[in-house]
């Protein structure tokens, strides 16, 4: 029961939130403490982040495949129909024009898809980097001494190697 009520106060904070109300404003409507709506957001930010780097590191990757395998099928299937005997100059010319398109946006998925790779990689390694600071004092202490985070950080890092 307590986590079905959990479940509706963050619901309820951050849609508050989102409408631009303050932290105060959202613990007086929702008649609960300023920490627990600190608390609350601090704990919906912490699941967004996990969500989205489940995200790149599993979905974008899994459904590029899975585009991959459906434009073979597609491609089949047009292919087919060209070659059918029975199948008419329009629906022949059709199929051509098609697969023309489908060539095209092929091309672009395949060369834009090492590019986005290598962002969701460059995106894990800094969310990596960014927990390794979090759970080492000294590497936290010296990213909010200089300010240098992610740049300045990695080079430091490469240089205490």
């Amino acid at each position: 029961m307590l986590h079905i009520e959990r479940e509706n106060r963050l619901s309820k904070v951050i849609s508050l939130y989102s409408k631009g109300l303050n932290q105060e404003e959202i613990a007086h409507d929702l008649h609960v403490d300023q920490s627990t709506v600190s608390r609350d957001l601090n704990f919906i930010k912490h699941e967004g982040r996990k969500q989205i780097e489940r995200y790149l590191r599993e979905d974008i990757l899994f459904e590029y495949m899975r585009y991959m395998a459906g434009s073979n099928e597609i491609t089949r299937g047009l292919w087919q129909i060209v070659q059918n005997e029975n199948s008419t100059t329009k629906e022949k010319t059709n199929a051509l024009s098609i697969l023309m398109q489908s060539y095209n946006s092929r091309l672009q998925t395949l060369t834009a898809g090492p590019e986005s790779y290598m962002n969701i990689k460059k995106n894990l390694s800094e969310i990596d980097l960014q927990r390794l600071v979090e759970s080492e004092p000294f590497l936290k202490a010296q990213v909010e001494q200089r300010k240098l985070f992610p740049k300045g950080l990695k080079e430091q890092l490469k240089c205490e190697r």
